[in-house]
């Protein structure tokens, strides 16, 4: 009597575990109790399975009543809208204000050297003396107004262009502090669009072996198994549990991370995972070519503009000290003053009202300082040199990480096309295994392993993906091109559940 044969396509009606769980599994115990027979019953089935959306952040953390807690997607920035948000993080408001008060000190070390200055002064007095025995009162006030001109400061007027560069040089620090936040923002993004996604590819193969079990069981009811098939379908149950658990927590983790970057007011939306590569457009990022990346790199990367800066204010801050040391300081001075006093003595009284006007320069020549010069014209070299040397170190870890950056791209692009081919000769080994594992040519551990090998690909794929865009985005940080503009046309990778 020939063996029956029973094919089952089974393919979840919907995203949600209990749902799918149900419908599959009364479609397994249909077929097993088909094709029970007296002499033994093939069981030859092909699951294909559609792979369901991982939850959002808000399905990931549910309330204990089961209900998920529901969120406007539309109005929930993504990707592009966090980066714009960037300027509410404590961050960079905190570096932006450090930048504008490094400003307002240059401001005011260049009105010190060049502007001139204008002093009133006032002052009221009682003088009592005592001579040979009779008082004396001398009551007086006098009024004076001063004006003073720098006309020769050389160290000052160093001294503010150093200034000048320093603040510069904050400028850049607060938007290399921009550039960091944005690329912790985008590997926050990334990291939680990978471990979605990886969830979606858990949760949808945790299916697969729940059904797998169902199907042991009833094979086991009919004689044609042994219990080892299902306690080896449970091993690897738990063991995707926990990969899914713990991928889970990475999503939520992610979520954290983005709602601290973009401000307690906004509230992300969390990509579900990665669009099927045959509805996404190819990715391809709009780069340079690595040599005019360098080159335009070299121009505009803050870290290595904060260095040059940085040299520049040591070279303004050697030729202050070098000034202080050997040149004079010159002022043009106008004073106008009013002294008036009255003396008071033995009854008799004198009024006096001295009215005064000068102009003139003052010189001021430092000749000995006891060794306080040499050491400071020493301190501004040292100083020199670290500047030098960190210009050094920026321009290198610039031209390090922009090559690396090209390179992992490159490398993440490759293995997504081996990873494609890999994928479709998995799915075609797992159903070739299958229908020999139903026809008792293969062993239950080797339909697991095919199973498995399969869900490895597919991970791995996603993985390589993922590579793929967090290369390009550091890529797109080294030129300072990490912005919506550029993100923007990346969006169409990811699914947002719209």
């Amino acid at each position: 009597m020939p063996a029956s044969s029973i094919r089952l396509n089974v393919k979840p009606l919907a995203p949600a575990p209990f749902f799918a769980r149900h419908t599959v599994g009364a479609l397994a115990c249909g077929a097993a109790l088909c094709c029970a027979g007296p002499h033994g019953t093939a069981l030859a089935y092909t699951m294909a399975t559609t792979l369901g959306r991982a939850p959002s952040a808000a399905s990931v953390n549910e309330p204990a009543s089961g209900q998920p807690q529901r969120r406007d997607l539309t109005a929930a920035p993504g990707w592009p809208d966090l980066l714009q948000r960037l300027d509410q993080s404590a961050d960079l408001r905190a570096a932006q204000a450090e930048a504008q008060a490094s400003m307002a000190v240059s401001r005011q070390q260049w009105s010190s050297a060049w502007m001139p200055r204008l002093d009133a002064q006032a002052s009221a007095s009682r003088q009592h003396q005592r001579y040979n025995g009779a008082d004396t009162q001398t009551p007086g006030s006098a009024t004076a107004i001063t004006a003073t001109l720098p006309v020769w400061r050389p160290a000052e007027r160093a001294a503010a262009s150093a200034q000048a560069a320093v603040a510069e040089q904050a400028r850049w620090q607060a938007r290399s502090r921009q550039v960091a936040l944005a690329q912790e923002l985008s590997q926050a993004w990334l990291d939680a669009t990978e471990a979605a996604e990886q969830l979606r590819l858990t949760r949808a193969h945790l299916l697969l072996l729940d059904e797998q079990l169902r199907i042991n069981d009833k094979r086991l009811q009919a004689g044609l198994g042994t219990v080892l098939d299902p306690l080896e379908t449970r091993t690897r149950q738990a063991q995707t549990q926990a990969q899914a658990d713990q991928l889970a927590a990475r999503l939520r983790t992610a979520a954290l991370t983005l709602e601290r970057l973009s401000g307690p007011a906004a509230r992300p939306a969390l990509p579900l995972g990665l669009r099927p590569l045959a509805d996404a457009p190819e990715f391809q990022p709009a780069l340079l070519p690595l040599d005019d990346a360098l080159t335009a790199a070299a121009d505009r990367h803050p870290a290595l503009l904060d260095a040059r800066t940085g040299v520049q204010a040591a070279h303004d801050t050697t030729r202050s000290r070098s000034a202080e040391a050997w040149q004079p300081t010159l002022d043009a001075t106008a004073s106008a003053s009013r002294t008036r006093q009255t003396q008071r003595f033995e009854g008799v009284s004198e009024q006096q009202d001295i009215r005064a006007r000068a102009v003139g320069l003052q010189l001021n020549w430092a000749l000995f300082t006891g060794g306080v010069q040499s050491e400071r014209q020493s301190e501004a070299a040292a100083l020199l040199t670290a500047a030098e040397a960190r210009e050094d170190a920026a321009r290198a870890r610039l031209d390090t990480g922009l090559r690396e950056a090209y390179q992992r791209l490159g490398l993440a692009q490759s293995r997504q096309s081996r990873l494609r081919d890999l994928v479709d000769t998995a799915q075609a080994t797992q159903d070739a295994v299958t229908r020999a594992w139903s026809a008792g040519l293969r062993s239950h551990t080797d339909l697991l392993n095919a199973q498995q090998a399969l869900f490895e690909a597919r991970l791995n794929l996603a993985n390589a993906r993922v590579a793929a865009m967090q290369a390009a985005a550091d890529a797109l940080a080294w030129l300072d091109w990490l912005d919506a503009d550029h993100i923007a046309p990346w969006m169409p990778q990811f699914d947002l559940g719209s």
